[in-house]
């Protein structure tokens, strides 16, 4: 396979389509991004999915010129196709427990920086990602785009990790919400089920953070932040077709066949579907922030005799819990100095002890029961609520 050369780069740079006079504006806690497409489809499905978040601009009708924006090009388009078939790829490293390829990087140096070539390999989608973007090397993105919007969504939300990581920010893989007034970070270290249980409580909540990636930091009075994404939970058909408020996300015909499915194999189906919970709960459902009170590591397995119990701990007392908060930035991060994450760099666990430690932790372990757990973790909180 010949050597990718920089000439292709700048090619397909130059040959870009011409994207709609409108883009899109996307307002994040700290952070505000500018998407421009030649696909007006898409821009209206991330408008769709970003809701009061995101509002349209053009040149003339800047909602706020005192903002920093970061620029994101998108373009639904074939032009990457020479590109792709001239790189050398290098397959990025996946997390422990999961197999098959899914995205190649190549790196290279260019006149106005670091830059690193993603490529999608299940969709086609090629992604450039430097290492400090500029107006002039800004973030871009070619492909079926309109076909996997979930991708564009996913490299946009990266972004915003990706600042937060480089001003200390500790990235974990949790889902979070505010319920009982007190802010609750969920993790699986083994059986999953983490989505799942977070809208199960969410019925007793006030707020849902995040559905999947969390941030943590400590603030100037030393309480401990978590910070989430708008990424809307992406749930399995098992979740759905017990929880009569998603009932909506399919069909009648649909939920008939799946509860017609033995559980294991409903269990494994690999099909998602996005719940957006200030439609399917109530409006201002989601925040993007709230103090950390506790975190829930579900350590439960999907067959066993034991009963769902709870045990209450700490990640200083049982460091062995760890791994299930641990995430890699993954292979869009670049560091502080434009270092691009190294292939198969994972995190130090030692940085979620000493950021996390004494943060309360309820340990769920026994055979998986949501509805004995939502009971079991509701009353840690309601007695914590009576002692405050």
């Amino acid at each position: 396979m010949p050597m990718i050369n920089a000439s292709l780069i700048s090619e397909l740079i130059a040959s870009q389509p011409e994207v709609h006079s409108s883009c899109l504006e996307i307002n994040l806690k700290d952070a505000c991004y500018r998407v421009h497409s030649n696909s007006e489809t898409l821009l209206q499905e991330l408008a769709d999915y970003f809701g009061n978040l995101s509002v349209w601009s053009d040149e003339d009708t800047n909602s706020d010129k005192t903002q920093t924006w970061e620029t994101i090009f998108i373009f639904e388009s074939s032009l990457a196709e020479e590109l792709i078939a001239a790189t050398d790829w290098q397959d990025w490293k996946r997390e422990a427990g999961k197999s098959g390829r899914k995205d190649a990087v190549y790196d290279l140096d260019t006149a106005h920086g670091k830059l690193r070539l993603l490529y999608k390999v299940k969709t086609g989608m090629l992604f450039l990602q430097p290492a400090r973007p500029t107006p002039e090397f800004p973030l871009m993105a070619f492909g079926p785009a309109e076909k996997h919007p979930n991708q564009i969504i996913n490299f946009i939300l990266t972004q915003y990790l990706n600042r937060h990581i480089r001003s200390n920010w500790l990235l974990g893989h949790a889902a979070g919400l505010q319920i009982k007034q007190q802010g609750v970070a969920i993790a699986g270290l083994s059986g999953g089920g983490k989505s799942t249980l977070m809208l199960h409580l969410l019925e007793e909540g006030e707020h849902f953070i995040s559905n999947d990636r969390l941030l943590f930091k400590a603030d100037a009075a030393e309480h401990m932040l978590m910070r989430g994404i708008p990424k809307q939970p992406r749930i399995n058909p098992g979740t759905i077709v017990h929880n009569p408020r998603l009932h909506s996300l399919i069909s009648e015909q649909q939920r008939s066949e799946f509860l017609a499915m033995p559980q294991e194999a409903l269990r494994a189906l690999e099909m998602k579907f996005d719940a957006p919970v200030d439609r399917l709960y109530w409006e201002n459902c989601y925040v993007q922030e709230r103090e950390l009170d506790w975190i829930v590591i579900l350590n439960w397995q999907a067959v066993s005799n034991e009963r769902t119990q709870v045990h209450r701990t700490t990640l200083q007392e049982s460091p062995h819990l760890i791994p299930a908060l641990v995430k890699s930035p993954g292979p869009f991060y670049s560091d502080a100095s434009g270092e691009f994450l190294k292939n198969g760099l994972i995190p130090n666990p030692l940085d979620y002890q000493q950021a996390l430690g004494k943060v309360p932790v309820l340990e769920l372990t026994g055979k998986i029961d949501f509805t004995e757990a939502k009971s079991l973790i509701l009353d840690q909180l309601n007695q914590s609520s009576e002692n405050l």
